[in-house]
């Protein structure tokens, strides 16, 4: 039963390929899109729900993320007219110069490459998700709703550089800022309250 999350990342690939080919079949696109999306959900959701997390499993759900991004981002190539207006193109820039600088961080702070998964940045890409099929049936990018939309997912990449600033040991799967803050004072009074016993003592 561990393995069914790995199952499901796995089974993310051949979906987002399909993605290649049906991009002129809108109903059949939309199908692949939102099994390739329900099982990038369902994945994560199962292994955290029960316990099943494996190093190889979050391999495997980089390798799923990635093939499904590279899948979209050439249909989209493939199909639409891309009128990007320049501000989009400084919003990616940021949000790019942001997330490689979390992932160095992290790197230099922790000995890893590696992202955290914490709520704001799983639920702000959410929009973008729906935002990407109806741009490529329509053969243009929608740029005011898609600036929008990126500025969400920096601020929740913002989030993270807090995270991961103030985080003493890493933690791949730290909710939010709010939950750092609650551990790390419950950290403090746990300390606090082992110096007073030794005192006592």
């Amino acid at each position: 039963m561990r393995h069914i999350p790995n199952i499901l990342s796995l089974s993310r690939i051949p979906f987002s390929i399909a993605l290649l080919f049906l991009a002129k079949y809108p109903y059949a696109f939309l199908f692949a899109y939102a099994v390739a999306g329900v099982f990038d959900v369902l994945d994560g959701y199962l292994a955290r729900r029960f316990h099943w997390e494996t190093a190889l499993g979050a391999k495997m759900d980089s390798v799923g993320d990635t093939v499904f991004l590279v899948c979209v981002i050439s249909a989209a190539v493939l199909t639409m007219d891309f009128n990007i207006e320049t501000y989009n193109f400084a919003a990616l820039a940021v949000l790019s110069a942001v997330r490689m600088g979390n992932m160095v961080f992290t790197k230099v702070k922790f000995g890893k490459f590696a992202y955290i998964h914490s709520k704001f940045v799983r639920y702000s890409t959410v929009p973008i998700f729906f935002l990407l099929p109806l741009c490529i049936m329509r053969r243009e990018v929608l740029n005011v709703p898609l600036l929008a939309m990126l500025i969400i997912v920096i601020m929740a990449c913002l989030e993270e550089t807090w995270i991961l600033r103030i985080m003493d040991d890493y933690d791949v799967n730290m909710k939010s800022i709010y939950h750092m803050k609650k551990l790390k004072k419950r950290q403090a009074l746990e300390i606090e309250i082992k110096e007073r016993e030794e005192v006592a003592a």
